[in-house]
This record gives C-alpha cells, structure tokens and sequence, in this order.
C-alpha cells in the first residue's frame, strides 16, 4: 500500500511540474464563458476481471465486465486553465463474470456445456462523488486538451449477488454496505460546438478497497472432486467517459483560437519584428518630410526668380 501511495504521489507531482513548464506561457481564455458550467456526464466502463483464488487446474475464468455511469457535474473555475470538477453519478459494477467448460463425461451429456453469460450486477445502483483537478489548455480552434487527476468518493450499496448452473456450479459475492475512496485518472478533449461543448476522455479508475468478495463451487462432477476458492472483484476500470455542457442563451461561443500557445521566444520574436517596422515606417516619415522640404525650397526660389 505504501508503495503505490509513493507511486501516484511521485506521479501527480511529475506531472504537474511538467505542465506547468510547458504550458505557463499560453493566453487566457474562458473555455465555459457560452456554456453551462453544470452538466451531464456518461460514461461507459470495462471492469477488470475478477481475482480467483483456484484450488486446482480447472479451467475457470473471469472476463472483463461492462458497466456504466451518469448523472451530473459541476464545474468550478480557479483560473483559465485550472478548475475544479464535483458530480453525483449513479451506476451498477459487474459482480460476477465467469467463463468455464464442463466436460460432457462430467455431466453425462452428448457434448461440453460452454458457460458464458453477461455479467450479474447488483440490483441497486451504487453512487459516486468525483472531487477532480483539472488542467486545461486551448491549442487549436474548437479543440482543448484536458487532463484530470482526483479522487472519488464510492457508496456501494449493500447487496448479495449469486450466479448458479444446475447443482455443479454456484458463486456469490457480496458487500455489506461501505463508503470507499478511489483513485481517478481522465484524459481527454473538449469538442466546442454551438449548441453544445462535448468532452470526451478515457478514465481509469483504481480502488483501494475490494469492492465485492465471495466464493465460488464446482460440485457434483463425475471425474472432479468438489472444490471451491475466492472469487473477488476489486472494481477497477478503463473506459470512455462523455460531458455535455449546453449552450447558455443570450451568450455567444467564440469558436476562434482564443488560447493558441505562445512561448517566451515566439513573443519576443514578435516585439522584435514590431520594433525594425517601427523603425522602417519614422525612417520612411523622416525622409518624406526632408523630401517635402527640399520641394518647399526649391518651389520659393522658382517663384523668387519668376
């Protein structure tokens, strides 16, 4: 435990090191100033598959589970590039997601049984809260990069989950009822359009804490003698997460390239530049004026002689 805590710590820290140097220079720009700082959120999620604890050379699997979120967030401004995101989600974890094969000998049928069915979810929804940092940055017209680094805050609901073929086979997992903190990683884009800003970005999540445990059987098979073993599943996932945030009326969206980065370099280039026109355009008014005066001159002293 301590050393992933030193991991993620070394790694905020990296990061935001880095994106300080390389984007310390950008111009500002409101990224929400046409749009509603509330918004909607949904995500579609690939859990991990489940740790099995296998007491023998059974081919016994679990598979990697789809699961889902959304609800609403909320986006608060520090500054033009930083922000502070909070939500309330809802959604439902795959408990159980197994692939095995049975034998035809060990259930006396014409063929193997194949067993692979989608996941067992829990009945009742499981809510969470995000409390993210995010970075953000303009780099060209209607495209904005985002990186968000949080922690979330998890309620599973209390529930008993069982999956069960005839009498050979029987698992269920369970979670009493708990409160967890998990760790939030997302990265992405902000897509603007008129009626609406999407940000799409891929999210990873990692819990601390089991998020259900339980057991699994195989009994009753003619060649295999009775076994059991672990089942848990951590909770972990990688997906696609979608925020909406809508047009707000009587405000215009400023599609141009309001953040194009600009460096150190680049800015003094362009003073330089100003600087030698400056002074090409009161050279050229210089030798306009001695011009105009020699013609002034000499006109006298035509009009003198005449």
């Amino acid at each position: 435990m301590l050393k992933k805590i030193f991991l993620i710590s070394l790694f905020f820290i990296v990061s935001g090191t880095y994106a300080q140097r390389l984007f310390s220079n950008s111009r500002s720009f409101d990224l929400f100033n046409g749009y509603t700082k509330w918004g909607l959120q949904l995500d579609g999620l690939l859990y991990f598959p489940a740790e099995i604890d296998k007491t023998n050379n059974f081919s016994f699997h679990s598979q990697f589970g789809i699961g889902y979120k959304f609800g609403a967030v909320y986006n608060l401004n520090a500054s033009d590039h930083f922000g502070f995101r909070f939500g309330l989600l809802a959604g439902q974890v795959p408990a159980i997601n197994t692939y095995f094969v049975l034998d035809k000998d060990e259930i006396n049928a014409g063929s193997d049984y194949q067993y692979k069915k989608g996941s067992s979810y829990s009945p009742i929804f499981n809510f969470s809260i995000p409390i993210l940092f995010e970075y953000r940055n303009f780099l060209i017209n209607r495209y904005t990069i985002s990186l968000d680094a949080g922690i979330q805050i998890e309620l599973t609901k209390g529930a008993t989950i069982s999956e069960t073929y005839e009498n050979y086979y029987h698992t269920t997992v369970a979670n009493p009822g708990s409160w967890d903190v998990d760790l939030v990683i997302k990265g992405g884009w902000y897509f603007q359009f008129k009626p609406v800003m999407v940000q799409t970005s891929v999210v990873y999540k990692h819990r601390f804490v089991d998020q259900y445990q339980g057991t699994y059987t195989f009994e009753n098979l003619k060649n295999t003698p009775d076994f059991s073993g672990k089942y848990t599943q951590k909770g972990d996932y990688i997906g696609l997460s979608f925020n909406f945030f809508f047009h707000r009326q009587g405000r215009e969206v400023d599609l141009g390239c309001r953040g194009t980065v600009h460096s150190r370099l680049v800015r003094k280039r362009q003073e330089r530049i100003f600087k030698e026109k400056e002074k090409i355009r009161r050279r050229q008014e210089k030798i306009k004026r001695k011009r105009a005066k020699k013609m002034r001159k000499k006109a006298k002293k035509r009009w003198i002689f005449w």
